[in-house]
């Protein structure tokens, strides 16, 4: 009878002990709790234009107020290859930031205010930073308005929601300085 007893109760205790993981705390419904990162919806209105190879999502620190701003110093984040001819493309930074899986792997967003996010696309099949390179097709901005863009703001732990850009190929953005 002690034997069955112990045995009972060492069960019990390995069921319990391997059972509670984190207690009655919910599981976070996109995996991404206490990361860092952002995360929201590319919408593509009107017709692909042709001899496009690359379309990223480009996240930098500071506004592109000449050629040399954009380049990899300035660079916040870069979501991987947006599919061509998508309607939409949903992403988030943690598991699609292509500089990271590609290149650094250390290279991840940090908190802080990242003054423009913008679609850009691009004829090279190669990766570059020449601003020649790119021609900017949609801008994260305040209230509709492309000639103004809206601040990204990180929080340490947390996923800012929402980050989403309407591309409109009939309506082009105000391009950055070449």
């Amino acid at each position: 009878m002690k034997k069955i007893l112990s045995l009972i109760i060492a069960a019990l205790l390995f069921l319990t002990a391997g059972g509670c993981n984190k207690g009655i705390e919910p599981e976070p419904e996109n995996g991404l709790s206490g990361q860092t990162g952002f995360s929201g919806k590319v919408t593509f209105v009107g017709n692909w234009p042709a001899g496009v190879t690359r379309t990223h999502l480009f996240v930098f620190k500071s506004a592109i107020k000449s050629s040399g701003d954009f380049s990899f110093l300035n660079l916040s984040a870069v979501i991987d290859p947006i599919p061509y001819g998508s309607t939409e493309f949903v992403y988030n930074s943690v598991e699609q930031n292509y500089i990271e899986h590609e290149f650094i792997p250390e290279f991840k967003i940090v908190p802080g205010d990242h003054a423009y996010v913008v679609v850009a696309q691009s004829t090279n099949p190669e990766i570059s930073f020449a601003r020649g390179d790119w021609t900017v097709v949609g801008i994260y901005n305040i209230n509709g308005d492309q000639s103004k863009p809206k601040t990204l703001m990180i929080q340490i732990g947390k996923i800012t929601t929402g980050v989403d850009i309407t591309v409109d190929f009939n309506n082009p953005p105000p391009q950055p300085p070449m």
